[in-house]
């Protein structure tokens, strides 16, 4: 929908500018700029690039160096360089990580192996770093062979306790450089063992019950929450993207709760920035119905609510979004329509009859519309057995275009409106409805699902899913002992 991709921009937009505009707390404190020399043997005339994550999907180019015909370049420049992870991109797809913390470095290693053949000068960090992968990649190659090789277990026993060990000396000998919070990020909570012995079906509930809820409690324990650097890395992102896909119910009362909850831990304002523009951009794009209302809380609470954090057209932009929402959540009854019939009468909403009203929102001249209304006529009969009403609505205003597209799609059994209104003392027309701020018609067709009451209990669903929305509705009902 243009909505979700143009207020997903804005939301973007207004955290990458905001985020410019305040001063880091993770910029370096001296004003020396970054003076980045490298060598990379294998390359030759070619363009190189310095940009850090921004999360897991992004990439912000920094600068861009020319190597020359010997692979050597230089990354120059007067303003300070975010700290963070960085990538420097080199020949076609490829590239390396590393760590800026201290911007006065240089390093040399060729496009065999460069993560092996790496030497730095002057960046602690990133002797660290580079030291750590070439021991674990060494390890683990060995256990990978002895593995397939299946050779005696208490061997394979032995080796992962070694490199367990190396690692936690790894970590206390690296523990003041973020370059040990970055590697410990990556690593998963440890489940202690389960206490009770597992001898039957309710044990083994117990079990996973208690694995799932301690996993999900100490899931961000490896991750510092209010260390900025991590939104220039792909962990933050990609651990907020793992906790809220499998370990939140998809409910908008579940997300909201563990949303409230994990920013209740997080005090640093640009990681707090960052997570709430996260989480609210996932469920202003959610297909799974009825999570709007987590964006809706999520605007309402921490970009309304904490206005500091944003610049002001964007809090605008929100209170107005949300004033657009709040009305069309599941559960709310749909603001009434007022419309039009081919008769001359009025057709309103809440005089529509049936167990369901499905008001289909189309527009005449829409490609799309063409393509599913067919779909949506060839269920006749279903919405007969159901006792389910259609109101299709009409946003286009003009009554030729409107009575051709009935007769040409034979809509005739179906309640049909349209928002022109002859004035009987004028005889001009008036019309009553934006769409848009109403019912947040941003593209067509759109379909709203309501209860014999006109609330909504379902909205966007795709014409070849009625069906199977209403069975699951139906069903879901029938759970909760709802009739």
């Amino acid at each position: 929908m243009k909505v979700f991709f143009l207020a997903s921009l804005v939301l973007l937009s207004s955290f990458i500018s905001h985020a410019q505009v305040k001063k880091s707390s993770t910029l370096n404190s001296s004003n020396q700029g970054f003076l980045i020399k490298g060598k990379i043997n294998g390359v030759s005339n070619s363009d190189i690039y310095l940009a850090h994550y921004f999360g897991s999907t992004q990439q912000v180019i920094k600068d861009t160096a020319l190597a020359d015909t010997q692979g050597n370049f230089v990354f120059k420049g007067k303003e300070n360089l975010p700290q963070g992870l960085y990538l420097i991109s080199f020949l076609k797809n490829k590239y390396l990580d590393i760590i800026i913390g201290n911007t006065q470095f240089s390093f040399e290693t060729d496009t065999l192996d460069p993560i092996n053949h790496m030497k730095f000068q002057n960046s602690v960090e990133n002797e660290a770093f580079f030291a750590f992968q070439k021991e674990m990649g060494k390890r683990y190659s060995e256990l990978r062979n002895i593995e397939l090789a299946k050779k005696d277990v208490n061997q394979i026993a032995t080796l992962r306790k070694e490199i367990l060990q190396y690692q936690q000396t790894w970590f206390e000998k690296n523990k003041q450089l973020f370059v040990s919070k970055l590697v410990k990020a990556t690593f998963e909570p440890e489940i202690p063992p389960f206490k009770k012995k597992v001898s039957s079906a309710k044990d083994s509930t117990e079990l996973y019950q208690y694995q799932f809820s301690y996993f999900k409690k100490h899931y961000f324990d490896n991750l510092d929450l209010n260390d900025a650097r991590f939104i220039r890395t792909p962990f933050l992102q990609r651990k907020l993207d793992k906790y809220f896909e499998d370990l939140v119910v998809q409910q908008p009362d579940s997300i909201i709760k563990d949303a409230d909850l994990l920013l209740t831990k997080i005090k640093n304002s640009e990681v707090r920035r960052y997570v709430i523009y996260k989480i609210s951009s996932t469920y202003e794009t959610s297909n799974i119905v009825g999570t709007d209302a987590a964006f809706a809380h999520m605007g309402e609470k921490y970009y309304v609510g904490e206005p500091a954090l944003w610049d002001t057209v964007t809090v605008r932009q929100m209170r107005d979004r949300i004033n657009v929402l709040k009305p069309l959540l599941i559960g709310k009854r749909l603001p009434e329509l007022f419309l039009t019939d081919a008769s001359g009468k009025r057709v309103t909403t809440s005089s529509i009859p049936g167990e369901y009203t499905i008001v289909f929102f189309y527009d005449p001249e829409c490609s799309h519309c063409r393509e599913e209304t067919p779909k949506l006529m060839a269920q006749v009969d279903y919405f007969k057995s159901k006792n389910i009403s259609v109101l299709a609505t009409s946003i286009a205003r003009n009554k030729k275009q409107w009575t051709d597209f009935i007769k040409e799609f034979k809509m005739e059994s179906v309640y049909n409106g349209i928002d022109i209104h002859p004035n009987p003392k004028t005889g001009k027309d008036e019309y009553y409805t934006d769409f848009i701020k109403k019912f947040d018609i941003y593209s067509t067709p759109i379909i709203y699902i309501l209860d014999k009451n006109k609330r909504i209990i379902g909205k966007k669903i795709p014409t070849d899913k009625i069906q199977d929305f209403i069975s699951f509705y139906e069903n879901r009902q029938k759970e909760l002992g709802i009739k």
